[in-house]
């Protein structure tokens, strides 16, 4: 995943750093594959390669320059291949290129068809299956993503060798939806692991500097988010507007994140002009794409997370805001009510009445905001990579022992 693809290449890079460390005690080999033209500019930054032992240092911070709106709203939006989720799609090269460098097996940080395609046995995780439960939202079924994801999550619990789900609820989902292709035996829990271990909190002249370059108001509530329809932006703007109508209060909105779709593009578009349509355009301060570095003090600055998304079983973004000291609000949904617990505002993802509530309660009340922040710091601090380190080895383990044994899936006999 690219470096802005948000929380997916969060996950990867988590995932990945426990990899290596499972690699320095595992009986296997353990190597990390790219092809050929993969981007490898953020593993050089975070200090992840070297060469016969000389560490590799880059000479500038990772950026991404988003194009203007027009041209995500005139390109013609991606249409998936139609697929037969009962096949499977051969892909020889693939397969005689994992073959050809010994591969046993694949551990794969991202829902792919690339390791059964090939006919080799996988690791995989699923982090939420959206295309069954919520198929109103185009990301996740127009252009023919129902058919394309259902052909991918259909094979990968058929031929995995173990699933990776983030939570109880999601080991059901996948029960419900591909119970006939997968039991409990291959389906493995692996909550969430923050991707902040070296994460302090920022300095004062970072909080300066930000500050200064995004032109920040004094105070507002911070929503990094892909524009996503189900990421529910049009809830906040309803909420700001219904505040400011019962008590004559403008609370200002700090979003970031990106539009590199026609999807996502439609998605910004709307939302904006719904904003000048209710008359609060003029406190939304959108910032774009925001590097790694700067987070730390966008949340610091801000009075709380506000994330209304209509998808869990459970995101990065409160996890963040809890390590900087923000309280969240979030939805009160299955997956987050469970993340979430005690230590944030869960509220309707279709009411603006129970989020206006909840953002104003926050707004006035800093020492409430101090307390749900610090609870969410305990949630944190529960949080041991040494254990997690250990999760993941104990599935490599695993998924090894079966790949030995004859216990993965057999896939169908096919000519290579």
């Amino acid at each position: 995943m690219p470096w802005y693809a948000g929380g997916a290449f969060q996950y990867e890079k988590v995932l990945l750093d426990a990899l290596a460390e499972v690699a320095l005690t595992s009986a296997d080999e353990i190597s990390c594959l790219a092809r050929p033209d993969e981007n490898l500019h953020n593993l050089v930054a975070d200090g992840g390669l070297s060469y016969r032992g000389l560490p590799l240092r880059s000479l500038g911070a990772a950026s991404f320059q988003q194009r203007p709106l027009e041209t995500y709203l005139n390109q013609p939006p991606q249409v998936m291949p139609a697929l037969d989720s009962n096949v499977i799609y051969l892909d020889r090269g693939m397969a005689k290129l994992f073959r050809g460098s010994g591969i046993d097996w694949v551990f794969q940080l991202q829902p792919s068809e690339t390791a059964f395609s090939a006919l080799v046995p996988f690791v995989m995780p699923i982090h939420d299956l959206q295309h069954r439960l919520q198929p109103e939202f185009p990301e996740v079924s127009a252009h023919g993503q129902t058919e394309y994801r259902d052909y991918l999550y259909r094979n990968a619990c058929r031929y995995a060798t173990l699933i990776l789900v983030e939570s109880e609820h999601g080991k059901q989902d996948v029960l419900r939806f591909y119970g006939d292709a997968i039991g409990e035996d291959r389906i493995r829990v692996l909550p969430l692991y923050p991707p902040i271990r070296q994460g302090g909190m920022p300095s004062e002249s970072d909080l300066q500097r930000v500050r200064a370059n995004y032109g920040l108001p004094p105070r507002y509530f911070f929503y990094p988010a892909q524009f996503w329809r189900h990421k529910n932006h049009r809830l906040i703007l309803q909420a700001l507007r219904r505040i400011e109508e019962e008590t004559g209060e403008t609370i200002p909105l700090v979003l970031s994140g990106t539009y590199v779709d026609p999807v996502r593009a439609i998605a910004f578009k709307e939302m904006m002009d719904f904003a000048v349509e209710i008359g609060v355009r003029d406190r939304v301060s959108y910032l774009g794409w925001v590097p790694d570095e700067d987070m730390p003090a966008l949340y610091r600055l801000s009075a709380g997370l506000v994330m209304p998304t209509f998808f869990g079983p459970s995101n990065i973004p409160a996890l963040e805001a809890w390590n900087y000291g923000r309280p969240v609000i979030t939805s009160d949904i299955p997956g987050l009510r469970e993340q979430t617990g005690d230590a944030g505002l869960l509220v309707d993802p279709r009411s603006p009445e129970q989020l206006a509530a909840a953002m104003l309660r926050l707004w006035r009340d800093e020492a409430f905001g101090n307390e749900l922040a610090e609870r969410g710091r305990r949630r944190l601090a529960a949080c041991d990579w040494a254990d997690f380190v250990r999760q993941v080895g104990d599935i490599v383990a695993d998924a090894s022992a079966r790949v030995q044994d004859g216990r993965s899936p057999r896939y169908p006999a096919a000519e290579l």
